[in-house]
């Protein structure tokens, strides 16, 4: 069989691989473009309820921008997690939730769908994806929800915004997979084991970035030994692996990929609650009104 004729990996047949791959351009190109129509539409749906009615107010209103967007996105991601946390989920099921709300947001505005509202549904859709099922009525109690109705309500929505492509692939399998693979070569168990501890940790964190939507799980969960590994010193462990186990051409060309994706982690600063709470604040006078129930549209 000739190199043309060698079947795909199986990641690169994946829906994940042909579809919600970007460059960090491509993700700002679309979330720019996303949030200029998303403008424009609240604009005209503003002009439009107050010809319908003349009690609200008028005035000049200022609009999210796509990186006020974004903030407001990867704080409810943070949130997303300690709610997953909170009710015992699975790792899995939380980095596939993440993963939706960053897939949703990338096509869909704040300005139509609050995340309070998508973070709970992407919540729920991923405990049905990694087969961890929940009822509805344990999911409400469990966060304590006065209603479950609004989860349900935005399931069909949710699922559009993700073009009803669930299953998702995240750096937790291939980290564990690493980490039995490692313990069959030249490696410290002892010191393995201890990184491994701080591995998925650093793969929550890698999550609340853009990094899940640029790069391979594979390459992430390798990123992930790295940064663990750089205080006890594994990380040079991890780069002796990597180049026994994928050869010299490819390791070369997989420890540039892994530098840069640990180089975009490290510049990351996290979402604070009081820059959410400005954001949010800001986007109760842009809200869309055609989304409103309460509108007079």
């Amino acid at each position: 069989m000739t190199d043309q004729e060698k079947k795909p990996h199986i990641y690169e047949e994946s829906s994940q691989y042909q579809h919600w791959r970007f460059s960090p351009k491509q993700l700002w190109d679309i979330r720019h473009a996303s949030t200029a129509e998303a403008v424009h539409r609240v604009q005209r749906n503003v002009q439009e309820e107050l010809a319908e009615d003349s009690s609200k107010q008028k005035g000049d209103r200022v609009y999210l921008t796509a990186q006020e967007e974004l903030s407001l996105c990867r704080f409810f991601e943070m949130q997303l997690q300690v709610m997953s946390r909170h009710c015992k989920f699975t790792d899995m099921v939380m980095a596939t939730a993440v993963i939706y709300m960053k897939r949703f947001f990338l096509h869909n505005t704040v300005m139509d769908y609050h995340p309070k509202d998508i973070f709970l549904t992407c919540l729920f859709l991923a405990t049905k994806s990694e087969s961890e099922r929940i009822s509805i009525d344990d999911f409400g109690k469990n966060l304590r929800l006065p209603s479950t109705k609004g989860v349900l309500d935005l399931e069909f929505t949710v699922s559009q915004g993700l073009k009803f492509q669930y299953y998702i692939h995240h750096p937790y399998r291939p980290a564990y997979g690493f980490f039995l693979d490692m313990q069959t070569g030249p490696t410290d168990i002892k010191l393995l084991k201890e990184t491994y501890k701080k591995v998925n940790t650093t793969i929550a964190e890698i999550l609340l970035t853009d990094l899940p939507l640029i790069y391979q799980p594979t390459q992430l969960a390798l990123a992930a030994y790295m940064i663990a590994g750089e205080v006890n010193g594994f990380d040079a462990q991890v780069k002796r692996y990597i180049q026994d186990r994928f050869g010299e051409a490819d390791a070369s060309h997989l420890l540039n990929i892994i530098q840069s994706i640990i180089g975009a982690f490290k510049i990351v600063n996290k979402v604070t609650q009081l820059e959410a709470k400005e954001i949010d604040l800001k986007l109760k006078h842009c809200m869309n009104p055609a989304m409103d129930p309460n509108s007079a549209m």
